[in-house]
Formats: C-alpha cells, sequence, structure tokens
C-alpha cells in the first residue's frame, strides 16, 4: 500500500527486470491469441496460395507488412501501458469533428467482422466435405444447390462448436491453445521447407525487393481460373497484406487484452500527462515505466516473429511444390492442396495435416470470438465513454458472441450472388480493415505519442522513424489496393 502511494507504476516483475529466454516467453500472452487468429486464413491459404500464383516474387508483401504491423501494434501497446489509456481513447483528441477518428475506425471494424465468421467456417466445411468424400452433386435442398447446402451445413457445424469452445473456455485456456497451436505449425513446416530445399537466393530477392508479378501463362491461359485472371494482382496483394498477423479489428482488440494482464497502468485507470510529469520526476517510477515497456516490446517482437516465419514458410513450400504442380488454394481446394506439403514426404503424413487444419482452423474462430469482444468494447467505450458497459462486462461477451455468430451464418447461408464467394468477401475485408486503416493507426500514434505522453517516457527518435516508415508504407499500399478495388 506504502508503495502503490509513494509511486505511480506498480513494480515490475523480476522476469522483466532480469530478462532472460525463459523469461521472455512468459510474456508470450495477448500476441499468440492474435498469431494463432490468423493462422487459418492466414498461413495455411493465403501465404500458400502466394506462392502457388506468383512463386518467390510475392514474399516481400508478408515480411514487409509483419516488421510494420510488429511496429504498428507495439506502439500502441506502449502506449497502453505507460498511459493506462487505450489509444482508442486517446484519438478521441485528435483535431477535428469530435471523436473523428475513433469513429473512423470503429464503424468499417464493427461491420467486417461477420466476414471472418463465415468465410473460416466455409473454408473449413468444404475441406471436411471433401475428406468425407460427399457427393458433389445431388438433389437440390431449398433455395440451394447439393453441394452448397451441405457446405453450408458444415460450416454452421464449425462455427456452433467454436461458439460453444469461446462460451466453456478462460482466458488461461487460450493462451495455452494457441502456445500449443502455433508450436506444431512452426516445427512441421520447418521440417517440410527444410527437406525439399528452397532456392535461397530467390527466396532472398522475393522477400528483400518489391515486385508486382502478372499472372504466368499457365493461369491466364486455363479456363478453370477465370475468377482469377479477372482480379487485378494488386487485389492478391491486398489479400495478402491483410494475411499477415491480422487487421486493425484484430489489433483494438489485441491492445484492449493486456488490461487483464495488469502490466504498468493498463487496466490501473488512465492517468493524465500532467501526473505522467509529476511521476517521472522521480527516478524510480522513471525506471520502472521503461522497465514496464519490455513486456508489450517481449509480446510483439516474439509473437510477430513467429507469424511472419510460419508466413513465409508456409509461401516458400507454396513456391515449391504447389506452384510447379500448378495448383492454387481456390474455390473447393482452399485447403486440400496444401497436404502436398507432407504427403510428398509419406502418403501418411496426410493425417497429421488433417489434424493440423483442425486444430488451426478452431483455434482461429476461437481466438477470434475472444478478441472482438474486446475490439467492440473499446471502439464502443473511445466513443461513448461512460454510456455503455466496462470492457469486462459479461455483457460485452454475450453482445459480440452473438453478433458475430448471427452475422457469420447469414453470410454462410446468404447466395454467393448476393454475399459474394470467399475470395470476394475476404477482399473486402482486407481493403476496409488492412492496410490502410493500419497506416492511419501508426500516424496517430505518433501524434498522440507527442501531446499524451511527457517527453521522458516517449518514443526515442528510432522507433519514431520506424512507425513514420510503416505508416507511410501501410497506408500508400492500401490506398493502390482501395483505388484497384474501386477504379
Amino acid at each position: 500500500m506504502a508503495d502503490s502511494k509513494k509511486f505511480l507504476y506498480p513494480a515490475p516483475p523480476e522476469l522483466l527486470s532480469s530478462l532472460s529466454i525463459r523469461h521472455a516467453l512468459k510474456y508470450m500472452g495477448p500476441g499468440l491469441i492474435v498469431a494463432s487468429v490468423t493462422i487459418g486464413s492466414g498461413e495455411l491459404v493465403m501465404a500458400s496460395r502466394s506462392g502457388a500464383i506468383f512463386g518467390y516474387t510475392m514474399m516481400w508483401c508478408f515480411l514487409y507488412a509483419g516488421i510494420f504491423k510488429a511496429t504498428q501494434v507495439y506502439c500502441a501497446l506502449r502506449h497502453y501501458t505507460l498511459s493506462g489509456e487505450h489509444p482508442m481513447v486517446s484519438w478521441g483528441r485528435i483535431p477535428g469533428p469530435p471523436l473523428w477518428f475513433p469513429i473512423l475506425l470503429t464503424i468499417p471494424t464493427i461491420c467486417v467482422m461477420p466476414i471472418a465468421f463465415s468465410t473460416l467456417p466455409e473454408i473449413l466445411g468444404t475441406f471436411i466435405h471433401r475428406l468425407l468424400k460427399m457427393p458433389l452433386e445431388g438433389p437440390s435442398v431449398g433455395a440451394w444447390n447439393h453441394e452448397e447446402f451441405w457446405l453450408n451445413l458444415w460450416a454452421t457445424t464449425t462455427l456452433v462448436g467454436c461458439l460453444a469452445l469461446a462460451l466453456w473456455s478462460s482466458y488461461d485456456w487460450v493462451e495455452r491453445v494457441s502456445s500449443i497451436i502455433l508450436g506444431a505449425l512452426v516445427f512441421a513446416v520447418i521440417i517440410s521447407a527444410v527437406i525439399f530445399g528452397p532456392d535461397l537466393v530467390k527466396i532472398l530477392q522475393g522477400m528483400l525487393v518489391p515486385q508486382v508479378q502478372n499472372y504466368e501463362p499457365w493461369i491466364t491461359e486455363n479456363i478453370a481460373y477465370r475468377p482469377l485472371i479477372e482480379r487485378s494482382p494488386w487485389l492478391e496483394i491486398a489479400l495478402y497484406l491483410g494475411a499477415v498477423g491480422g487487421g486493425t479489428f484484430d489489433y483494438i482488440g489485441y491492445v484492449g487484452v493486456i488490461r487483464e494482464k495488469g502490466w504498468g497502468l493498463a487496466g490501473r485507470g488512465s492517468a493524465s500527462r500532467e501526473k505522467l510529469e509529476e511521476a517521472t520526476k522521480n527516478k524510480e517510477d522513471l525506471k520502472r515505466a521503461r522497465i514496464w515497456t519490455r513486456a508489450p516490446l517481449l509480446d510483439t517482437g516474439i509473437s510477430f516473429f513467429f507469424v511472419i516465419l510460419v508466413t513465409l514458410l508456409f509461401a516458400t513450400l507454396g513456391a515449391l511444390i504447389l506452384h510447379p504442380r500448378q495448383l492454387i488454394p481456390d474455390g473447393g481446394e482452399f485447403l486440400t492442396v496444401q497436404e502436398n506439403y507432407l504427403t510428398a514426404l509419406h502418403p501418411k503424413l496426410a493425417l497429421l495435416y488433417r489434424t493440423g487444419v483442425f486444430l488451426a482452423f478452431i483455434g482461429t474462430l476461437y481466438g477470434a470470438f475472444l478478441i472482438y469482444r474486446h475490439t467492440v468494447a473499446e471502439c464502443l467505450i473511445s466513443i461513448f465513454k461512460n454510456r455503455v458497459p466496462r470492457a469486462s462486462s459479461p455483457l460485452w461477451r454475450r453482445w459480440v458472441y452473438s453478433y458475430c455468430f448471427i452475422g457469420g451464418l447469414i453470410l454462410v447461408w446468404l447466395p454467393h450472388s448476393i454475399a459474394g464467394n470467399i475470395i470476394d468477401r475476404l477482399t473486402f475485408s482486407t481493403i476496409i480493415g488492412g492496410a490502410t486503416t493500419c497506416g492511419l493507426w501508426c500516424f496517430a500514434m505518433l501524434w498522440v505519442d507527442g501531446i499524451r505522453l511527457p517527453k521522458s517516457l516517449r518514443m526515442g527518435f528510432g522507433l519514431r522513424t520506424i512507425v513514420l516508415i510503416s505508416g507511410l508504407a501501410l497506408t500508400g499500399l492500401g490506398l493502390k489496393t482501395i483505388v484497384t478495388y474501386f477504379g
């Protein structure tokens, strides 16, 4: 009690004060959930799709987007840890119409959420249908043809199962499951990639040299790929940029999760700039504040390292195995063609891949329910303040889970002529909540860092430079994809 009266910042745990690899791994918390949330559509599908279509040439999308997004997330987590105020609340002070920036992020974020809860169950539902070798043709059921009805039924079953898990599980259990999923995937794809021996020179060129390649003749001359041919390569880039580590709608909730961790002032109430300035005049308080920033740095750094690593490995396997065989994860083959990654080593490894797919997609949907609960809560609290329940209120769980579940089901059962196919919906969601809003987020963090924090706690020159570069790159790439999409 005496310590809390004397110092603003709580004493950091010994784990942060004396860092080691073992200690660092204990701070892989909220970031692992976000990593697992993106595995289903990100690494397994989109990274593989990139390698299958373009070989090694689009790997720069995953490397740079991963680095830029890690920077974006870290500076937000750092701000929350130091000020006790979620960035969405801080951004309400940006000059202009009242709350314009939080509203700019909130409306598209909440609108596109159900898309994830329709596309992911549909992808897994299609995989289940193919796995069980059920007929693709048969009598129609109501307004749906035979295949569409069964795919929708499998998708509904998947969504119901993941909702049940989300309702009857705890945050700690989510972390453990996320750790297992991420670790197993990294181990499996590393072994496969090493055995097949990729061209390291081409990988380095693809990662470091940004280029936009047109579709190869084997694609443009194949009528089966006509929907792909009609899409600009820039729309594929939009998918890839959104695939790495998620988007704005993931990160708003991700930042809110650390309230439960109690890092620094997060979850302890907002401290005014004047209070922060007064506190940091005390050398011990300043020391504590700086030590606390290690927690979000470790969580973000380690988690995004694994995100980038796994994404690049799946892109590499797509280039190594799918590209030469002219196989693209698309339509009814979003997950089946990737089975070649392991069956090329031994046919019996198909079971390992199939098990991994189920774990990855269940973990993705499971984690999405948790993250999006925090996302909606933080968005609406930033706008309506005390007129809505606190972020910890169980009401958010009930409302958000219902919204995502019902919205997902509606999109699943709507005809594709109305809702669009899986790629159409994923493209729209990444255009709306992808690179552009991530870039604007970086600029907003630069502004709020200078206004909200005292000089002793602000980002250093190096970090500010990286945040600025990230903002420029993500905004520029995002605007290009928006112009292409709506042009």
